[in-house]
């Protein structure tokens, strides 16, 4: 125990320090008039005063260029919220993103307790709903056809379900909540909330990631993975299938390509890395009735407090990626046909990024990778190997704020 409460103080303090160095890179893209517009990538200023998405355009080789930003109408958590950490505002992943025909961009509203719905049209954007999230701090979304998923974790906890109009309006789900009882405050403490939930493949079941449940103290007890099976009128069991994650203080997750999970761990087993401060990523197989089965266990990138992944499943990736908040560093891992997972490279760093880097995403035809880092208010853009899954910077561009806690990027 007291092991494990020094390696949860080691990720906070890591979480919070800014004080890094990095070798020099690019900070800007060319000239973008010169380059033609293949699509855009949206990032989140998650700001108290007024949440805004910050529009960049996305030319054809992978670079980026600032256009303008959108206010959501809603709050993002205030700065006097305790705790807050600024290089990981929601403790969470999917708090912005894209349904699958890119028409339609979510975004969650942690301070104001809202989702915002936007419509997608060429590199413009219009708010056309803003809704309650039927909960306390939503700090995640999840799209499958016509269902919406929120996640709020503040306070217990809960999942609310809403249908998806044509427009973009959203109609509550009767019926659809169902609480967590993670039993916390509001707003959540990052390092013991529920992190995400995200529908699987086939739209038939909801997975949430918990922390750690329990009172709102960190070393109380194991994460775990609850999986909601839904009937046919989408709604969730009463009581979940609960799994205790194979490694320590499960957080972002995601699925491969042929639909095993992948769920990202702060830390490593402490058996493996006796200082406990390895972030690792673990992979399951999905049983019909929501029961997990592990693949790979706990396999360690050395870095810490790796939070966020993204396989780009939709173009069929054998490769994810993860990032670490604390080392400022981004892991790739290589995905075998069963699932099984093994580093891209040996020391676990694929590629820098700047200072507190959260979210990622990868462009849907595969070839780009992009990163918000909170720390220093930019977005990293990589262009990807499809061969062999390296990553080569393309630099970084600014436009969101520094001490907001800016979260939350999608690309199309």
């Amino acid at each position: 125990m007291l092991r494990k409460l020094t390696a949860l103080i080691f990720l906070a303090l890591g979480c919070l320090s800014t004080i890094l160095a990095f070798a020099e890179r690019e900070t800007a893209s060319p000239a973008f008039k010169h380059h033609r517009i293949a699509g855009a990538v949206y990032a989140m200023t998650n700001a108290a005063k007024g949440n805004e998405i910050i529009i960049y355009n996305r030319s054809a080789d992978g670079r980026l260029n600032l256009s303008h930003a959108v206010a959501t109408g809603g709050l993002g958590p205030t700065e006097r919220d305790e705790p807050f950490d600024p290089l990981d505002a929601l403790g969470s992943q999917g708090s912005l993103i894209l349904s699958r025909n890119n028409r339609l961009l979510f975004a969650v509203n942690a301070g104001s307790n809202e989702i915002s719905v936007f419509r997608v049209r060429h590199n413009r954007l219009k708010l056309v709903d803003k809704v309650s999230s039927g909960g306390d701090f939503p700090s995640s979304l999840t799209i499958h056809r016509n269902l919406l998923y929120v996640l709020n974790s503040g306070g217990k906890g809960n999942i609310t379900g809403f249908t998806v109009g044509h427009k973009g309006s959203l109609t509550p789900l009767a019926g659809s909540t169902r609480s967590l009882n993670t039993g916390g405050v509001n707003p959540p403490f990052f390092l013991v909330s529920p992190a995400q939930i995200q529908f699987d493949p086939s739209g038939d079941m909801l997975v949430v990631t918990i922390k750690e449940p329990g009172d709102n103290v960190p070393g109380n007890g194991p994460g775990e993975i609850r999986v909601f099976p839904l009937d046919d009128n989408g709604l969730p069991g009463k009581k979940p299938v609960t799994t205790i994650a194979a490694g320590t203080i499960p957080f972002g997750f995601t699925f491969d390509r042929r639909g095993h999970l992948l769920v990202v761990e702060a830390f490593g087993q402490a058996e493996v890395i006796p200082t406990g401060n390895a972030g690792a990523v673990s992979s399951y197989d999905i049983d019909a009735d929501g029961s997990l089965e592990v693949i790979s266990t706990s396999v360690e990138n050395f870095q810490t407090a790796t939070c966020w992944i993204a396989p780009g499943r939709r173009f069929g990736s054998r490769f994810a990626y993860a990032t670490n908040n604390a080392s400022a560093t981004i892991s790739g891992y290589r995905i075998g046909r069963n699932g099984s997972l093994s580093l891209l490279d040996a020391n676990g760093v694929t590629a820098m990024t700047n200072v507190g880097p959260v979210d990622l995403a990868i462009t849907p035809n595969g070839r780009f990778l992009y990163n918000v880092n909170a720390g220093t208010g930019t977005v990293g853009m990589y262009r990807i190997n499809k061969k062999t899954g390296r990553l080569t910077s393309l630099g970084e561009v600014d436009g969101l704020p520094v001490d907001d806690g800016a979260v939350g990027i999608a690309v199309r």
